[in-house]
């Protein structure tokens, strides 16, 4: 496995760090804007009725905040399950690997997963749902800059299919006989 293996959409989680950023920016500044009339109403320098008005309008920039703190905690739970999938060593990550690393309950895992999959966080991987829940890691292809990807080889010992990763040495599942990946760079 590469250090820098992963399988994040840069451009996604750019897109939302930068989007968090606005939002909790904006709704402080909101808030500090109107929190400063309130304190004029209590120091009696606006009138009294003013206060439900200033109270009210404090109301989006909490809104805001707290967008921003939803988006920033969601990018780094993608970063969390991005570090799991780049430690796995057959190309499927199954519930229960998730839940022993993560110590959650995979049910909360796949709702979450699903997220962010929608959302489009992650790249050359899929979820699947169903019988068995698990995230699938699309095969690399050569020529490709998908090096994150995993390859179908075939031992030259025994003949059996194994899946490794691409760029890397792997065993076969059948023989134990060392199997070399060709680089796709």
């Amino acid at each position: 496995m590469k250090a820098n293996t992963t399988y994040l959409n840069r451009k996604i989680i750019s897109k939302i760090g930068i989007k968090a950023n606005v939002q909790l920016i904006i709704g402080i500044c909101m808030n500090f804007f109107y929190s400063c009339g309130v304190l004029a109403v209590f120091d009696g320098k606006a009138p009294t009725y003013f206060i439900a008005l200033y109270i009210a309008l404090m109301v989006p920039g909490f809104y805001l905040i707290w967008c921003g703190i939803m988006n920033k905690k969601m990018t780094g739970r993608a970063m969390k399950y991005d570090a799991v999938f780049a430690q796995d060593k057959n190309g499927v990550v199954t519930a229960s690997e998730m839940g022993e690393q993560l110590g959650m309950k995979y049910f909360d895992i796949f709702i979450e997963l699903e997220k962010l999959f929608r959302k489009g966080y992650f790249i050359n991987c899929t979820l699947q749902q169903g019988r068995n829940p698990s995230v699938i890691i699309n095969n690399a292809q050569i020529g490709d800059l998908k090096t994150a990807g995993f390859m179908q080889m075939v031992c030259p010992k025994c003949g059996a299919s194994t899946r490794i990763r691409a760029n890397s040495r792997g065993k076969c599942e059948y023989c134990g006989s060392v199997i070399q990946a060709p680089n796709i760079n």
